[in-house]
């Protein structure tokens, strides 16, 4: 695969890629896992959905939050099916182990194999690596969790494999492995470890020209419409918020203004809520001069 398959491919399916991005996604496609960093909003999450989107591949998606335990990504046994499967065949137990010391009961028991396929929970990540099929496995802010849970991803990102210790090492089949995409909002500082198994890409903030162009691919409105909503959003980005708005979220604004601006109740100073997601954010942008180049969406779109 070209890296001009990927370009076309990526927009095709409404991401719009830059020369880093297109060469950070051949890499993930062969093998290599990516580890994306940049400010809220920029375009890390949506670069994953898109690679599903543009090569058909499923999307398995892991949100890393503080207090995440390895069981919920990793793997893990159905402890209920375990105990529902030893009262089924307890006479059987009990008639076999009639009679037995200790000893031989144990052998009897090691038989009886709880901690096997049939038992395990695939999750996430060992779905990604055991499926019939090539996955997307989007590993969403990884900053958010614990270092120790970051260390249980480490002998995954080597060789896509992991080592369960009732049951083996499950590897990925050779051509089946995971695109893997890290993403983190700098929460915290990653390990070396981690970061010596990935590539490594940074999203930068996008300028007024690539929203304009995001916009375009993204919702049917004006051009007046298009170019306001990019030229508030880039100097909004410019602005000490508490929460910028996202390019998603300038994408559900631009479509809104589209269809409310010839009501004659619609104000467009009302439709902040959609952007700004707390009372200090309103507050400060209310405070400049960027309202103003938002009413002005609406003469340039009457023109």
């Amino acid at each position: 695969m070209h890296l001009s398959d990927i370009r076309e491919q990526l927009t095709k399916n409404g991401y719009l890629p830059s020369n880093e991005i297109v060469m950070a996604a051949y890499g993930a496609l062969h093998g290599v896992p990516l580890l994306v960093e940049s400010d809220p909003g920029q375009g890390k999450t949506s670069l994953a959905m898109a690679m599903g989107k543009a090569f058909q591949l499923p999307v398995l998606r892991v949100q890393f939050y503080e207090g995440l335990t390895d069981d919920k990504i990793l793997y893990d046994y159905n402890y209920q099916r375990q105990l529902l499967s030893i009262q089924a065949i307890q006479s059987a137990l009990q008639e076999n182990l009639s009679g037995k010391n200790i000893h031989d009961a144990m052998e009897v028991a090691k038989t009886i194999d709880f901690y096997g396929k049939d038992f395990l929970i695939r999750r996430p990540i060992l779905e990604s690596i055991w499926g019939e099929q090539r996955y997307v496995l989007l590993l969403d802010e990884v900053d958010k969790a614990s270092e120790e849970l970051e260390y249980t991803l480490l002998e995954f990102l080597d060789d896509f494999s992991l080592s369960i210790p009732q049951y083996g090492t499950i590897k990925a089949q050779e051509g089946m492995e995971p695109v893997v995409i890290l993403t983190s909002n700098n929460y915290r500082d990653l390990s070396d470890a981690l970061k010596r198994r990935c590539n490594y890409l940074y999203i930068p903030r996008k300028t007024k020209e690539e929203i304009v162009e995001i916009l375009k691919m993204k919702v049917q409105a004006s051009t007046a419409i298009i170019e306001g909503v990019a030229s508030c959003l880039y100097q909004l980005q410019e602005l000490r918020l508490k929460q910028t708005p996202s390019i998603s979220e300038g994408i559900t604004w631009a479509a809104y203004l589209q269809k409310l601006m010839d009501d004659d109740d619609f104000d467009i100073k009302d439709s902040l809520c959609m952007l700004c997601k707390n009372k200090e954010d309103q507050l400060l942008v209310q405070e400049t001069d960027i309202l103003s180049n938002i009413l002005r969406i609406t003469s340039e779109s009457e023109k």
